[in-house]
């Protein structure tokens, strides 16, 4: 091979090992590329939630991610004002929220805390916690395969008005016995007496039991 070919196979060869040189780079930034987008993608949660509703009165708030039973019972007590009848909303509310587990991101989404007496809120998030949410699965990437509980109705059975004693005094109270019906039945509590007290100028639950 005379030296005017053998440069040119020469050249021709250096620029074969640039070209592949550059596509090796081009394959490694793709694979880094898509390893990074599926990593992010990993650490990002898909179930989010924001704030559907809420009464500014009591304080109140809604997650968009609630049921339709439980926004609509919601919505009814911005318009009720018999002290009397809010206690009876406010404890279907209360369980409704307590009870239906389905729609919770995790097992830390305890929102009926809200409704709870406000020195007793973090004894009663830490009891549901302990108890009936106790093994709910997280549900951050939409892929929870666990049957959870949904309350699809809460009846009042009964309601009066008694004492409850709280510390060294008795308050005033409303008792209220509640029916509750699912969408699918789990064997969760189907009977509770919620017991609430003036608590500022809400009325919050106290105390409730299953019966």
């Amino acid at each position: 091979m005379s030296a005017k070919n053998l440069n040119k196979q020469k050249r021709k060869d250096w620029l074969k090992g640039i070209l592949l040189i550059l596509v090796l780079f081009l394959i490694a930034g793709l694979v880094l590329y898509i390893y990074g987008y599926i990593m992010k993608n990993k650490n990002e949660t898909v179930n989010t939630t924001k704030v559907y509703d809420s009464i500014e009165k009591y304080g109140y708030t809604l997650n968009d991610n609630a049921t339709d039973y439980y926004k609509k019972e919601f919505a009814e007590l911005k318009n009720i004002e018999n002290e009397k009848d809010v206690a009876t909303q406010v404890a279907k509310l209360f369980v409704i929220d307590l009870y239906s587990i389905n729609y919770k991101i995790n097992k830390y989404e305890v929102t009926s805390m809200q409704y709870f007496y406000s020195d007793k809120r973090d004894m009663h998030r830490q009891k549901v916690l302990d108890t009936i949410y106790k093994y709910v699965e997280d549900n951050s990437y939409d892929d929870r395969k666990q049957d959870l509980p949904e309350v699809s109705e809460v009846i009042v059975k009964e309601e009066k008005e008694d004492q409850y004693k709280m510390a060294d005094e008795k308050k005033d109270a409303y008792v209220v016995t509640l029916g509750i019906s699912y969408v699918k039945d789990m064997g969760y509590d189907k009977l509770a007496e919620v017991i609430l007290v003036k608590d500022g100028d809400n009325l919050s639950v106290v105390s409730y039991d299953a019966m």
